[in-house]
């Protein structure tokens, strides 16, 4: 079966059928189905509909606790750390994002903190979400044990998180949004790669006996491999910035690294407000006049030029809301056996794809 181009309104249907069969509640289905497609369409597929099959599966396995409330347990006027119950991490996210959103802006600034989040996706979406509102947005996210894919500078054994960090800040029109993981690559588009059968980019992983591979395969094992921090020769600016995110991420919210249990990710947002320093005018001004400035500098290479960080992807959303989204074959199966073991029936699916393939 050939990889697959799926539209946006098959994806919707999809992602909410299983999420609903999965024991989500209607909104929270939603919710979820929504965030991996608007990642799958900024061209970051491996927080998006790769995630479809896993996030069904981790809830009938009930590593995820779909319905959970968040709770508050403890806040001031600037800070909180929120009780997110192992629901979807998108769940609980978007009910930081509110609560940060508000502190910020009676404050000027604002802090908050999770305990037992679930993935968190995209990470770029929720400074972008608070951006998109006025403010400036910052965000961490750290895992625990079992997600230590990566070794510290020097090591050969995992020890941290690809613990991405992302900023976003609002500008006359699209914010502009850094998504950057601080290690050479996250282990999704290594699975995606893998979906794909394309290779992994040179240096940035090594296998289990600490020699540099590009095979997926060797990095997955068994035994398994490890991904490197960010930096290459210079890694320990990359591992510094890991380093960052665990303690953003999870110490500050009171939750152990070292912990063996839940698969959970440590979430930090900050927001801050503009209007509470210079003025939102002002400084959206000043934003405007420097990407203006930054990309004004003449291209390096002939029929080059300088790309603000997130407009790329948003380059890419506007293709592929137009043409659909990719689903490799490999992802699609995955999508089906989690189904399947939902009891869900997808045939609708199926027929879509058979007619389009035809």
């Amino acid at each position: 079966m050939p990889n697959l181009t799926l539209p946006l309104a098959d994806a919707r249907r999809l992602g909410r059928e299983l999420f609903t069969a999965a024991g989500a509640p209607p909104d929270e289905a939603a919710l979820v189905t929504e965030e991996l497609i608007e990642a799958s369409l900024m061209g970051l597929d491996s927080h998006g509909l790769l995630r479809f099959g896993e996030y069904a599966n981790w809830a009938r396995e009930g590593r995820v606790k779909p319905g959970a409330p968040a709770a508050i347990v403890h806040e001031t006027p600037t800070t909180a750390i929120v009780e997110c119950g192992l629901n979807f991490g998108q769940v609980s996210a978007a009910f930081m994002v509110n609560l940060a959103r508000h502190k910020a802006a009676a404050a000027g600034m604002a802090c908050v903190v999770s305990r037992n989040c679930g993935h968190v996706g995209r990470l770029g979406a929720w400074p972008q979400k608070l951006a998109e509102q006025g403010f400036l947005g910052l965000a961490f996210a750290n895992s625990t044990r079992h997600g230590h894919w990566v070794t510290p500078f020097g090591g050969r054994e995992g020890r941290l998180a690809t613990n991405p960090l992302a900023y976003a800040v609002p500008t006359s029109g699209q914010p502009l949004v850094m998504d950057m993981s601080t290690a050479m690559i996250a282990e999704g588009k290594i699975r995606m790669l893998m979906h794909q059968g394309k290779p992994i980019p040179p240096g940035a992983v090594i296998d289990a006996d600490g020699r540099p591979t590009t095979d997926p395969q060797a990095f997955y094992g068994p035994p398994h491999g490890w991904i490197l921090p960010f930096g290459g020769d210079l890694g320990y600016k990359g591992f510094g910035l890991s380093l960052l995110v665990e303690i953003m991420g999870g110490l500050l919210g009171g939750f152990a690294s070292t912990d063996h249990g839940r698969h959970i990710n440590g979430f930090c947002l900050l927001a801050l407000d503009p209007d509470k320093f210079c003025g939102r005018a002002r400084f959206q001004e000043l934003v405007d006049d420097l990407a203006a400035y930054v990309v004004g500098a003449p291209p390096l290479a002939e029929g080059g030029q300088v790309v603000l960080p997130g407009q790329l992807d948003f380059r890419t959303r506007a293709r592929r809301l137009a043409e659909g989204l990719p689903l490799p074959e490999t992802t699609w199966r995955q999508i089906e056996q989690a189904a399947a073991a939902l009891n869900l029936d997808l045939g609708w699916a199926r027929v879509g794809f058979a007619h389009r393939l035809s």
